[in-house]
């Protein structure tokens, strides 16, 4: 693969918890902050489950019939900018369960900026930004606690519908442990109302994300090696279409910039590129080395890609479209930047929305770094 720039490091701390996910506030003027959701268990000397993020390889332990306590802590950042140094400061930090997954609101609800978060007691939770008079510092403060399901089930993905300013919708589509995906309707004064629940794949799903430009449109990925569409204005006791790929997607993004676009992320090293008007197979491949655990499109241009690759670090995609003399067009997807210091499972990655800045994070290290 070729790699023609190398990132470095502007500056790291310890998460003291293992860290699983970075995000940038995507507001005008609040980009500074920098959310961390965090997952540990109380025991980590014995591996219970696909969920505790263990390696499978050479463990031996047996499975405890207890189940563990998986905790977590929501870190709330502020970075800060002299010359050419940047630091992160912590301002808060929230005891919650383990958290799975989390994204921003990218429309104010009710004038807030809101933070979803997706946790292994299977509840989502709520929290706006508040930042005081003096502009210095922020905090969240918890909206709502809504409950999916009992302890047993794990939510392990979220999404937001409202990227994109195209409706009034403000919905949040969950995959869980048990193979199902529910979306959530959240209303202007925060109350959630479950508007669908279907079982979408025969073990864990890994993840669900909506078509930003038609929200109606839903995709998911899951442990059967299942990559699916969904319509919720049809019956959802089939998809739209089922993508046998013969390995598990692990991460789902539509391009927030270019309509029929979006790219999944799997445990076979690969990044596909698919367009939504023919689902058939993608088109284009891009292998990275490492199971593609998170993607993100850059928030204002629309061919690059931040990849977060479990085993080989973090890398920044370039996505090409060229035309031929008949205007027929073709994709290529290769590598132009890599961040390879950290030292353990590569899992949260974000594009600063102000700077030329990413964060990313890594799980057994428990270390946030700027770059």
């Amino acid at each position: 693969m070729a790699q023609l720039n190398e990132a470095s490091s502007l500056y790291s701390l310890d998460t003291e918890y293992s860290a699983d996910s970075v995000e940038f506030c995507p507001f005008e003027n609040y980009s500074q902050f920098l959310a961390c959701g965090t997952y540990q268990l109380a025991d980590s000397k014995i591996k219970h489950s696909e969920y505790d993020h263990e390696d499978n390889e050479n463990n031996n332990n047996k499975v405890s019939s207890q189940p563990k306590r998986r905790l977590g802590r929501l870190l709330l950042y502020q970075i800060m900018n002299n010359e050419s140094l940047a630091v992160m400061k912590e301002t808060q930090r929230i005891e919650t369960s383990a958290i799975l997954d989390m994204k921003w609101s990218h429309q104010y609800i009710h004038d807030q900026m809101i933070l979803a978060l997706a946790d292994a007691s299977g509840k989502v939770g709520l929290y706006r930004l508040n930042q005081d008079k003096s502009q210095l510092e922020a905090q969240l403060d918890l909206v709502i606690l809504y409950a999916i399901n009992d302890d047993n089930k794990l939510c392990l993905s979220l999404d937001w519908s409202n990227r994109l300013e195209l409706s009034n919708n403000r919905s949040i589509v969950l995959s869980q442990s048990d193979g199902t995906i529910a979306v959530l309707s959240v209303d202007g004064q925060f109350g959630i109302l479950e508007k669908n629940r279907w079982m979408a794949h025969d073990f864990e799903a890994w993840i669900a994300a909506f078509n930003y430009y038609n929200t109606n449109i839903i995709y998911s990925g899951g442990d059967d090696c299942c990559f699916k569409g969904w319509d919720l204005r049809m019956d959802l006791s089939s998809s739209l279409f089922t993508n046998k790929r013969l390995v598990v997607i692990i991460n789902i993004q539509s391009n927030p910039h270019s309509e029929h676009y979006l790219v999944t992320g799997s445990y076979d090293e690969h990044i596909l590129l698919w367009d939504t008007r023919i689902m058939r197979q993608p088109i284009s491949d891009c292998h990275v080395n490492g199971g593609v655990w998170r993607l993100k499109w850059h928030p204002k241009k629309n061919n690059l890609l931040l990849s977060a690759c479990m085993h080989n670090g973090f890398h920044v995609i370039n996505v090409n479209c060229t035309s031929d003399i008949n205007n027929n067009d073709s994709y290529s997807m290769h590598n132009i930047t890599s961040f390879m210091e950290h030292k353990s499972l590569a899992y949260g990655v974000d594009w600063s929305y102000s700077q030329n800045l990413a964060a990313s994070c890594s799980f057994y290290d428990h270390m946030i770094h700027l770059w």
